[in-house]
């Protein structure tokens, strides 16, 4: 695979709490084309840590901080943010997890991890974006947010929701699979097939047809849900969400203002079937949800999600 020539280096830390052990194990300095740097930062409880990125020339990079999140998705883990001012990086607390891809310019940029009330290790992990990537700019991570109470649907959770909502307290029903939504489906719902193990793919506006650049979303979205070729997907228009682009699957989110097929195909394969319950049925009764109109009878899977 082709790399950007530049030489990169995580370089340094510094403590930023009076606590033992915060340190690096700086990676030596490495040629983008011959390999990836991967190095390890430990971030104390309450505190953080910072961490230097020397980029030679201008290149378009990579950066993941991986804390090693539990594989339980009911286990909130240890919590981080990762912040830059030159790099214009500065995201709400993430559950052990960040991806960051952009353009760094050349020279040395100082990153902090700040942990969020426990210490923990992260590998931080530079690499240069492959030449045939079709975006360079997107953002993953995973979210804090463990709740998962079913309630009545067309209750308002939305205070329990992040900007890009990827769990969360949610509607006792969900949307039939392997469909393509021509109006959006309901965060209540669609959170609820997040939590069954399915992935949603959606995109910023109201319908396909609001504009060609929504139209181009959609087939762009259909096409890549259709090529990873599993039942339990959905493909949604969300004229709520940050970035035109999103993948979410139950705590994990990927959003970006271009698609990249290649970064977005492999997050959803990832995280597919990863959710609380590995549940691929349809509703027991068929239903729309664009609407909130969700028949109240005793064949409902969830008798929770009925209109009262």
């Amino acid at each position: 695979m082709h790399r950007v020539k530049t030489y990169i280096a995580v370089i340094s830390t510094v403590c930023m709490a009076s606590v033992a052990g915060c340190a690096v194990e700086n990676g030596e300095e490495a040629s983008a084309d011959e390999a990836d740097l991967t190095s390890t930062v430990h971030v104390p409880a309450s505190g953080g840590a910072d961490f230097s990125l020397t980029a030679k020339t201008t290149a378009d990079l990579t950066i993941t901080v991986d804390c090693h999140p539990s594989s339980d998705p009911d286990d909130a883990g240890a919590a981080i943010k990762l912040s830059s001012s030159t790099l214009h990086i500065s995201q709400p607390s993430r559950a052990g997890y960040f991806q960051w891809t952009g353009s760094v310019p050349a020279g040395t940029h100082k990153l902090t991890l700040t942990g969020q009330g426990q210490a923990t290790t992260c590998s931080v992990k530079s690499a240069a974006v492959s030449s045939s990537a079709t975006c360079r700019a997107w953002t993953a991570w995973h979210s804090e947010n463990t709740n998962h109470t079913h309630i009545r649907v067309g209750a308002d959770a939305s205070a329990d929701w992040e900007a890009l909502p990827c769990s969360g307290n949610h509607w006792g029903a969900w949307a039939a699979w392997s469909k393509v939504y021509d109006k959006p489906v309901h965060h209540g719902f669609m959170l609820h097939n997040m939590e069954h193990g399915g992935v949603v793919f959606s995109y910023k506006c109201a319908s396909a047809t609001a504009s060609a650049a929504c139209k181009s979303a959609h087939d762009e979205l259909v096409a890549l849900a259709q090529s990873l070729g599993q039942q339990r997907i959905i493909v949604t228009p969300d004229p709520t969400q940050p970035t035109m682009f999103a993948v979410r699957a139950w705590r994990y989110a990927y959003s970006a203002d271009c698609l990249d097929h290649a970064s977005a195909l492999a997050f959803a394969k990832a995280h597919i079937r990863h959710g609380r319950e590995d549940e691929a049925s349809d509703p027991p009764i068929p239903f729309d949800p664009t609407t909130t109109n969700v028949p109240c009878q005793d064949l409902m899977a969830a008798p929770d999600s009925c209109q009262r």
